[in-house]
């Protein structure tokens, strides 16, 4: 999912949470907390037919009030700043703003929860982006033909647009765009006369070189840190890796996981933390934020991470490593094999929202030029904005970006299954029980292929 908000956590240590988001196309609020917003009366001062979302011509009609917004924890306050600004211009629709959990897996549950049951709110769900079809299905989010203009569609890179529609409706519009990536440490790698690795091969040698050396004086010290815990991540990184061993992950309607390139894959996640050991042995607990912590303080030398991480491991006033972090694509067998998994975040609407056509306006807001350019600089997020990310002053205040055309052009796109949510999360307890040194590698890809055995290829 992406993301795995496979995104985002902050607690009172500073640890951050992930977020994922969709390739480029080169391709808590507690569930009762979440249904219980749902009770409250609508105050809108819409007449009846603008109760209704129309006017006597059929266009939506203004309408008023607050809006709960529901997303991921930005530690960097650029939502905030967003959201205070659209309180400032818009004080009779002021939107407030409600903390979803750290990882995709219980955002999806808890949506699903308040959803099922009614809830008018949130107003506005942030979504990985695996959720659109099967929130559509269920009739949780509405269509947002009547809102979403042609001329505003097409600002848009069409394949990360394409993601939100389902049975060639739109229904939910990108916030964000990401990718699995390689981050390095620049000083590290100077200070041993190495370059980035673009191979496995190299990825694991290097990091024992590395982490053998640091170790005399940082007994914590690990060569490659990444998200080996029970979430959406873990099933990116089977892809990844597979992927990069020359695999895939489906082929033709079926989903196929138990190949050569599948055991290659889960072999190589499973020796870097028992067999070459330079992974933490508490991997298999481990989420992006928990990563992203150990490369803020020194800790790690290579890290798999999402996009967001760049900005955070940077940052003078949170990580003791700042400057010295840049990204590049994942390695892979041989030289320009690696792949990325691509995902990212949605904006979609409430069915049951008493203010669709307001919750639209903030959803136009959030996505509109200006504000996505202060999302990609102040979050370290990408936009799907064809004019955002062509704006050449965001290369200065977004280093990252320069190398993201790069890491974008080879990234790849999980298969579209049917009911996705639902198939992902039933593969990550044999791939997590894995990582965990619980069950075997051959064990563990014959109780995936057997999880996702009647799963189809749309």
């Amino acid at each position: 999912m992406g993301s795995e908000i496979e995104r985002d956590e902050v607690s009172s240590s500073g640890e951050i949470g992930r977020r994922k988001f969709l390739g480029l196309g080169i391709a808590a609020v507690g569930g009762a907390v979440l249904a219980a917003c749902g009770s409250g009366s609508s105050s809108s001062t819409t007449t009846a037919a603008a109760a209704a979302g129309t006017t006597t011509t059929g266009a939506p009609a203004r309408q008023t009030g607050p809006i709960v917004l529901a997303g991921p924890q930005d530690n960097s306050g650029t939502i905030t700043i967003l959201i205070n600004q659209w309180n400032n211009a818009n004080p009779d629709t002021p939107v407030s703003f409600q903390t979803i959990p750290p990882t995709t897996n219980d955002v999806y549950n808890q949506y699903v929860t308040a959803l099922a049951g009614g809830a008018s709110t949130p107003d506005v769900l942030t979504m990985d982006v695996t959720y659109p079809g099967t929130f559509a299905a269920a009739g949780w989010v509405l269509p947002l033909d009547q809102y979403a203009s042609s001329s505003f569609q097409s600002g848009f890179i069409p394949t990360a647009l394409d993601i939100g529609k389902y049975k060639g409706k739109l229904y939910a519009i990108p916030q964000s765009i990401d990718v699995g990536q390689l981050y390095y440490r620049t000083d590290l790698l100077a200070k041993y006369n190495e370059k980035v690795p673009t191979t496995y091969a190299e990825l694991v040698r290097i990091a024992e070189k590395v982490q053998a050396g640091e170790r005399a004086s940082n007994p914590n010290f690990w060569g490659y840190v990444w998200e080996g815990a029970q979430i959406e991540a873990i099933f990116d990184e089977f892809c990844e890796y597979t992927w990069g061993y020359g695999g895939e992950i489906s082929s033709g309607s079926k989903v196929t996981l138990d190949t050569a390139a599948g055991n290659k894959s889960l072999q190589f996640l499973y020796d870097c933390i028992y067999t070459t050991k330079i992974s933490p042995p508490g991997t298999s607990t481990m989420k992006p934020n928990d990563a992203l912590v150990l490369m803020q303080n020194g800790n790690a030398l290579f890290m798999r991470n999402w996009t967001y991480a760049y900005t955070l491991a940077n940052s003078p006033t949170q990580s003791k490593v700042p400057g010295m972090v840049s990204n590049a694509p994942l390695p892979g067998l041989t030289d320009g094999s690696g792949h990325g998994c691509t995902g990212g975040w949605m904006y979609g609407i409430n069915a049951k929202s008493t203010r669709p056509e307001a919750a639209w306006r903030v959803v136009q807001y959030l996505t509109s030029q200006a504000q996505q350019i202060q999302l990609t600089a102040g979050a370290g997020l990408l936009s799907a904005r064809k004019d955002v990310q062509a704006n050449t002053e965001l290369l200065v205040k977004s280093p990252n970006l320069k190398n993201l055309p790069t890491i974008l052009a080879s990234a790849k796109a999980r298969p579209s299954i049917q009911n996705y949510p639902a198939v992902s999360t039933t593969l990550q307890a044999p791939l997590n029980s894995v990582i965990a040194k619980q069950s075997s590698v051959s064990a563990g890809l014959s109780a995936m292929q057997a999880a996702v055995g009647s799963a189809v290829v749309a």
